[in-house]
């Protein structure tokens, strides 16, 4: 007969699905609202010598961010400090942190993994998906860096096939005076954004979009090797792009003018 060993996850911690921790408490906030305790489930090792912890120091409860499980829950983490006890390490003490959450870190990960999901492959705005998980507009941002700074290739070592440019209109047009001629200059804050148009991974954003700005955007140092230019409009600096200034002269069979756009432009 074969019988388990181990301790089995209790009904609670299973729903609530946070690796690495087990729910030890449930209860009804005075707001109506439920809140939720948990506690990691293994000692964890010392960051510094990595000796696995056997005695604790104080504990407190600390508020994490968490994604809603069937609406909004109050997450509490009963979190610990441990004492080190290795002679040789000189860490007296330290406070438990997860994968989930980091040393320092007010939210879970899968938090952070679900706002990155809503806004890069749901396609919903940044402040709309603040809104939803009741989280600042700051975190959203935060965590899209993060992720993108893990996840996205280093532009600088691709070498991609083609090149789309599309010019964006970011803001207003402002007028400035000179303060000594009084004479009004007019301003339009243009920008170029240059992406691979085979997998649509944007290669930089320049201002402007004059030949030189281009040119400066997509210098053949960067990129090489069988690239073509391919443009939203026919504009006269992105078909002088496609001569000069940037380091790929198109060949005619290949050269692409279209009304294709990587991103929505303001008409």
């Amino acid at each position: 007969m074969i019988e388990p060993t181990g301790v089995a996850a209790d009904a609670a911690t299973i729903l609530f699905n946070l690796p690495d921790y087990r729910v030890i408490s449930t209860s009804l906030s005075p707001g109506g609202g439920r809140r939720v305790i948990v506690e990691t489930e293994q000692p964890p090792g010392c960051p510094t010598c990595g000796v696995v912890a056997s005695r604790r120091k104080e504990r407190r409860f600390q508020r994490i961010r968490d994604i809603p499980v069937a609406g909004a829950v109050e997450v509490l983490w009963s979190k610990y400090r441990w004492y080190c006890e290795e002679p040789a390490c000189g860490r007296l003490s330290f406070f438990e942190s997860t994968a989930q959450v980091p040393a320092r870190a007010r939210s879970t990960g899968r938090l952070r993994d679900h706002l990155v999901d809503a806004v890069i492959r749901s396609g919903r705005a940044v402040s709309e998906t603040a809104a939803a998980f009741a989280v600042s507009w700051w975190m959203v941002r935060a965590a899209l860096t993060e992720a993108c700074v893990m996840t996205l290739p280093d532009v600088d070592e691709l070498s991609p096939r083609m090149l789309g440019i599309d010019e964006h209109l970011f803001r207003s047009v402002r007028y400035f005076q000179d303060p000594e001629s009084k004479t009004w200059t007019r301003y339009e804050p243009w920008m170029t954004t240059i992406v691979d148009l085979d997998t649509g991974q944007v290669l930089g954003v320049v201002d402007g979009r004059t030949t030189g700005a281009l040119g400066t955007g997509s210098s053949p140092g960067r990129w090489h090797g069988g690239s073509v230019f391919r443009s939203s409009r026919s504009t006269p600096p992105q078909r002088s792009g496609k001569r000069c200034g940037c380091g790929f002269p198109a060949p005619p069979s290949r050269s692409i003018i279209s009304t294709w756009s990587p991103w929505p432009t303001r008409p």
